[in-house]
């Protein structure tokens, strides 16, 4: 299994919240000031705390600052427990209110068990059934997890990931290599859906055009348009990946790394590269094609602060390392969680100069 390191883990969740729009009311069932969301990297944590040890203790005697019913009190791994299934019911991944969105086998199969064993609605105050019950369900999920077909999955979904991970790391060596300083532009490519099948006609030929197939037709002019002028927008490579909201969105996010050869900022407006993509910007009705941000940084939209840009990249500033990983797992974490219909990832390095 691939593990994430915490600073990964936290880069890849804060652009899943923010590509997805899954903690925002009205689709959330979370009291403002009351239980913050659990993150998925809860989820995780606990199901490797139950598989990965012989034992799953949550009841202790001895007092501690969290008790389940008077003088019972709960122990770390209870608390983990409980804070899990009162989540369950309201977590926007886990409610089935996004289409066709496809959450981490391994918090899938924890989920299903504890409805399957009943532990979502259980009364707290049985707590001796209550602990025989979670012990059945540990025994359970043990089992289940080495199912071959669970494996299968397992290997499978991070065997992508690892894919994507590997693509990004020659692309970022190949273009670290070459430029000490660039700076990231992103695009989004959006489109409303009701079902991922959803299609119109095309006009010439009748046949069925589906929302991903409109994404990625205006994508690929897109691209072409300008990876062809790209000595002069001085473009260094292309990459794409797709994203859907809980509005029912679907996107195909661009990024582009443009190299610089100095710190002379001007608007972005009056560069090359926002020249050769403007015929392409629009927005009519549920579809457009905008310039965006990703969650590490302004990718231009905003107004310099102190005087650079947050999608400016030198390798001789402080904390370069560290803006790297952030702006690499913004890009490609999000897929370590969740995925759009496919177990697949969709990460992809379009373009680049070597």
């Amino acid at each position: 299994m691939i593990k994430l390191q915490p600073d990964e883990s936290y880069a890849s969740l804060l652009s899943t919240h923010q590509i997805t729009q899954a903690y925002i009311q009205p689709f959330i069932g979370y009291i403002p000031n009351n239980r913050p969301p659990v993150g998925l990297d809860d989820y995780l944590k606990l199901y490797l705390m139950i598989t990965e040890n012989k034992t799953f203790k949550i009841i202790s005697k001895q007092p501690t600052y969290d008790y389940l019913v008077p003088h019972v009190y709960l122990t770390p791994k209870g608390v983990n427990l409980l804070k899990i299934i009162q989540d369950i019911p309201i977590n926007p991944f886990l409610t089935g209110k996004f289409s066709d969105v496809i959450i981490r086998p391994e918090i899938k199969l924890m989920v299903d068990l504890l409805y399957k064993h009943r532990l979502i609605d259980f009364p707290l105050g049985l707590y001796q059934q209550f602990e025989a019950v979670v012990d059945g369900f540990c025994q359970d999920l043990k089992v289940r997890s080495k199912t071959r077909d669970f494996m299968s999955l397992k290997n499978h979904w991070d065997s992508s990931f690892g894919n994507s991970r590997k693509a990004y790391n020659r692309f970022e060596e190949a273009v670290l290599c070459n430029n000490p300083m660039f700076q990231v532009h992103s695009l989004l490519v959006s489109a409303e859906f009701m079902n991922v099948d959803d299609f119109s006609m095309d006009q010439k030929t009748f046949s069925p055009v589906t929302v991903e197939d409109m994404l990625r037709a205006t994508s690929s002019k897109i691209i072409e348009a300008v990876w062809a002028n790209n000595a002069e927008n001085h473009t260094l490579g292309i990459l794409s990946k797709q994203e859907t909201t809980i509005r029912g969105f679907r996107s195909i996010r661009l990024i582009f790394f443009v190299a610089r050869e100095d710190t002379d900022f001007t608007p972005f407006a009056e560069s090359q590269l926002y020249t050769d993509v403007e015929p392409f910007v629009f927005r009519e009705g549920k579809t457009s094609v905008a310039w965006s941000d990703i969650t590490c940084m302004n990718s231009g939209v905003e107004p310099l602060v102190y005087g650079i840009e947050s999608n400016f990249y030198d390798t001789n500033q402080n904390y370069i390392g560290m803006r790297l990983t952030t702006l690499k797992y913004s890009l490609i974490g999000p897929e370590y969680w969740v995925r759009f219909k496919y177990t697949n990832t969709t990460f992809k390095v379009e373009k680049s100069s070597y």
